[in-house]
């Protein structure tokens, strides 16, 4: 279920950074609004790591503390 979730963050990532495109350029043509959306896609799985990252660096910091 957490990669199902995982991959609904991307996909939303991508939608938005889309919508983004086309407010800011309502004439953009197809390629313009896809590389927003791989741009929206690939920041959000990006995000999705390092937030990972700092999530196991908090938990193996809270170990040492014990």
């Amino acid at each position: 279920m957490s990669g199902l979730l995982d991959e609904l963050g991307k996909i939303a990532g991508a939608v938005i950074a889309e919508q983004g495109v086309d407010k800011l350029d309502p004439d953009a043509g197809f390629l313009e609004k896809a590389a927003g959306a791989f741009a929206g896609y690939e920041a959000a799985k990006v995000a999705e790591n390092k937030l990972q990252e700092h999530e196991e660096e908090q938990s193996a910091s809270d170990e040492d503390q014990s």
